[in-house]
């Protein structure tokens, strides 16, 4: 399935200290024209025809794409019911939004659009979601919670990112349990705070200490995981551990973006991924210059194709986790390396949990693959 990050805006109503909206000046910025939002319709129809076994998941994002407002997403939906007549029933649309502005207005356009689920994210950590610079979050956590039973009466599914700091790390199993008991059905994830600014080294977390604090809480997930469900990474590393199928991974992990994943922002320009629109790199011309099917043909993207065959005879030679990971994300193998080639530095965060927790706890030994190209 082909995924579309869609950043209708870039704007966001709230200031969360490790986010590159607030510090890059994005507060008030603008909304994706109606021209654009329609023409992208146009293009997506013009791919689906040209693909008829591909499917396509739009999934809306920013910024924070609920500043939109109620509105914006039923003119989606007109849109969508114009130009995509015939290939509607291969369109997936998901949301990652704060939840903080969410009314049961926007539910209900959501539900016209046909979401079912909700992705989100939260940290149960005092002085990290925030409304506005200098407030203690109370604010920011009444609202979520506040749109949290409003999904859950209106029977939507829903998941949550949680963003592991340096003020996160005393804490796994508090934290772990916190969200495992306020998360909804649709799964709990982990994720390494990156930052790239020295007033933000209070939060920075290096590779060791991510792993050590996931560590800390596999061995909790290992033994009741049919109660806790879903939660990332724990989830895909042991699918990967047991099976020879590399692509049973998040995007950052599989190997395979270069043929899934594309990026229109708000000025309706095509770039790769989310992270490459912030970094301002990867850009692929604008919705009115090129195609889907012309932007997935960029030259650019042979780089990103070459890469598991690079990493696999260079950097990640021999490694024996190489089916779960590929290298890592090719945009922070470019931060840590300079090339989309290189590996990310992540990567020895996912050598350590597997070795120093998953592999001992599970008692996968005997059982796991050998890597292959």
């Amino acid at each position: 399935m082909a995924t579309l990050i869609l950043k209708p805006t870039e704007a966001c109503n709230a200031a969360c200290v490790y986010c590159e909206v607030d510090r890059k000046g994005w507060r008030n910025a603008r909304i994706m024209p109606a021209g654009i939002l329609e023409r992208m319709f146009v293009r997506i129809d013009e791919f689906l025809r040209e693909r008829p076994a591909e499917h396509l998941e739009i999934v809306w994002h920013g910024g924070e794409p609920l500043l939109l407002g109620p509105e914006y997403f039923d003119k989606a939906r007109a849109f969508q019911d114009r130009h995509c007549a015939a290939t509607a029933g291969r369109i997936r649309h998901t949301i990652q939004t704060n939840l903080t502005l969410l009314t049961p207005a926007h539910v209900a356009a959501l539900r016209r659009l046909g979401m079912k689920s909700v992705g989100t994210s939260y940290d149960p950590v005092a002085g990290v979601r925030l409304l506005k610079k200098g407030d203690d979050g109370t604010a920011y956590n009444r609202a979520f919670l506040d749109a949290v039973a409003l999904l859950e009466r209106e029977g939507f599914r829903w998941g949550v990112i949680c963003v592991v700091t340096r003020l996160s790390l005393a804490r796994p199993l508090e934290i772990f349990h916190f969200l495992t008991n306020l998360a909804g059905d649709g799964g709990l994830m982990f994720n390494p705070v990156n930052v790239d600014k020295p007033e933000h080294d209070r939060l920075r977390i290096t590779p060791a200490e991510f792993a050590d604090f996931l560590g800390a809480i596999f061995p909790q997930w290992w033994a009741h995981r049919d109660r806790y469900g879903r939660v990332e990474p724990f989830r895909s590393l042991i699918d990967a551990l047991l099976s020879e199928d590399q692509r049973t991974h998040y995007c950052q992990d599989g190997g395979n973006c270069a043929d899934t994943h594309f990026n229109l922002g708000p000025g309706g320009r095509w770039s790769h991924c989310g992270r490459s629109a912030d970094w301002g790199q990867l850009d692929y011309g604008t919705i009115f210059e090129r195609s889907i099917a012309e932007v997935f043909a960029d030259a650019r993207r042979e780089e990103l194709r070459r890469r598991n065959e690079i990493l696999f005879g260079g950097d990640c030679r021999g490694c024996p986790w190489w089916n779960v990971c590929h290298g890592g994300c090719p945009l922070d193998g470019f931060m840590n390396t300079g090339s989309f080639s290189g590996r990310s530095l992540w990567c020895e965060a996912r050598s350590r949990l597997i070795e120093r927790y998953v592999v001992p706890v599970a008692r996968l030994n005997e059982r796991i693959c050998a890597p292959t190209a």
